[in-house]
């Protein structure tokens, strides 16, 4: 185990530009966080302006959904073999133009287009912050990093409704993608000078079946999760999709089990550690992200908010997010990564389940939605530091695409699940807002069994965090023992092999690989 005197070292011999080249990575992330939430409020205009129908409007929206959680994979393995700064930058670039032909657009195919062009720049955007983020800080300062990282993230979320209500309001829809231009010149200004770059020693020959079969397959997941909500899960389009993302699933696994260089580390995912904090961000966003579907109509249709003040009604969220940021690290240590997660996704349930406890005050919607950023800020450091920490730096950048994708999948779910709740209690009363007493007090209802579904799934998280995630052990302080469920904690940890090399408890240096993968 790596002693104080060692880690004061590394700390020291750490480029001391770090927190600057943070808040670079910070703003490049939050930037393509905040479109999303930027585009809901204006597509009733956008749908006037252009003349579009449901579903190309659907189109707009989920094209950069799709496409996104398609090229996360591939992005973040080329960004591991060409360069995390160059990836990272030209995603950047490729998120400020995709914004400008979305800006300039005159019809629904461009304006579908350009989202698209957004989605497939900001797949190399997410994972290479977050690469580059594990690369220039230290092990003991990582885990702070990490809570500002995700930070942004979640004030992207809930700064999104919020501008975008002010821009539509006082200028015209296009001005939601004119507001991306300054933070991307921003980014890559500021990008260029502090960035280091980074990549793998001994560059992984091309993979381009696996990278085919692994974007078919989540664009087929994505696309059929998306669409259940609306069809519903047995309707022939999402079945459809379904079955071809089986299939395209099962030609994925059985080429990379072939191929000497796989985009994918099968040993990796059957390690408990890794299980544990994927299924465990998967179930959180997924949680997040039905929360938000309903919480946005509950608050305009059952209390009469604008979409601007229903924007600014879920701002707490933020702020519950930033408390349990400060807190993480302090608890993880105290508690275990186990215990912290376990117990940020119990608050995080805990919220959401007070959102379901209606009135016509907004005090419990304050409540719960604080309990839940806190929730949320305690368990998403330590959840991601964890994935980070199972893999050599080398690979850093496919190990954040995975988390990514994770977390996108969640957020696909979360929608398709909790607004299937919300459809089939109340979609048949009405087919618009509730406009009676008796229609109001039904969607009340419906809203209300859609956050206990949010808050179940989230619950079930913090279980499986409990279960698989390690110990005591320090977050940062050590790469955590791939295939031991609580290294440190009763015994000592026998080395295990992920890809390349092993690694220990006792060293952050990578030994030797055991000659088989047979106890991962």
């Amino acid at each position: 185990m790596r002693t104080s005197t060692q880690e004061q070292e590394a700390a020291e011999a750490a480029d001391p530009r770090r927190w600057w080249m943070l808040g670079v990575l910070s703003l490049a992330l939050f930037v393509i966080i905040l479109n999303n939430g930027l585009l809901n409020v204006a597509i009733p205009e956008i749908m006037q302006e252009l003349g579009t129908g449901i579903s190309a409007t659907q189109w707009i929206v989920d094209g950069y959904a799709v496409v996104f959680a398609a090229a996360l994979l591939t992005a973040g393995t080329l960004s591991d073999r060409y360069g995390r700064k160059r990836a990272t930058l030209l995603g950047t670039c490729g998120f400020g133009v995709g914004s400008l032909l979305a800006l300039t657009a005159d019809g629904t195919v461009q304006l579908v287009a350009a989202r698209c062009v957004m989605g497939l720049a900001a797949a190399f955007v997410m994972p290479g912050t977050l690469a580059i983020l594990v690369d220039v800080f230290p092990a003991r300062e990582r885990p702070r990093a990490i809570a500002v990282w995700g930070s942004s993230s979640a004030l992207g979320v809930a700064a999104g409704p919020v501008i975008g209500g002010l821009l539509v309001d006082r200028f015209w829809w296009g001005s939601i993608f004119l507001v991306n231009l300054p933070p991307v010149l921003v980014v890559l200004a500021a990008g260029l000078w502090l960035l280091p770059e980074s990549s793998e020693k001994v560059p992984r020959p091309a993979d381009p079946v696996g990278a085919v079969l692994g974007s078919a397959t989540m664009t087929a997941l994505v696309y059929g999760v998306i669409h259940a909500a609306g069809q519903g899960w047995t309707s022939a389009p999402v079945l459809v999709a379904l079955t071809a993302c089986g299939a395209c699933a099962a030609g994925f696994v059985a080429w990379e089990r072939r191929h000497p260089f796989p985009m994918v580390n099968f040993a990796l995912l059957r390690t408990p550690a890794f299980l544990g904090a994927s299924a465990g961000s998967m179930l959180l966003f997924l949680g997040l992200a039905g929360t938000l579907f309903v919480l946005t109509q509950q608050l305009q249709f059952a209390l009469g908010y604008s979409p601007l003040e229903a924007g600014l009604a879920v701002a707490p969220l933020a702020v519950g997010v930033g408390l349990g940021s400060t807190l993480t690290t302090a608890l993880t240590r105290l508690a275990g990564t186990d215990g912290g997660v376990a117990c940020g996704l119990a608050c995080a349930a805990a919220g959401m389940l007070t959102l379901s406890q209606f009135s016509d005050s907004y005090l419990p919607i304050v409540a719960g939605l604080l309990l839940s950023g806190f929730g949320i800020g305690l368990a998403l450091t330590p959840v991601t530091d964890t994935v980070m920490t199972l893999v050599p730096p080398e690979r850093s950048g496919n190990a954040a695409a995975l988390n990514d994708t994770m977390q996108e999948l969640g957020n696909a779910l979360g929608v398709a699940v909790v607004g299937t709740v919300l459809a089939r209690q109340y979609g048949t009363q009405a087919a618009g807002p509730p406009a009676s007493r008796e229609a109001r007090q039904s969607f009340v209802e419906a809203a209300s069994s859609g956050f206990l579904v949010a808050a179940s799934v989230v619950a079930a998280g913090a279980a499986v965090a409990a279960a698989l995630l390690p110990g005591s052990n320090p977050v940062g302080r050590h790469r955590l023992v791939p295939g031991s469920r609580t290294p440190g904690r009763h015994r000592r940890p026998r080395q295990r092999s992920i890809g390349p090399t092993a690694w220990s408890e006792e060293a952050a240096e990578p030994v030797p690989a055991l000659p088989s993968l047979s106890d991962a």
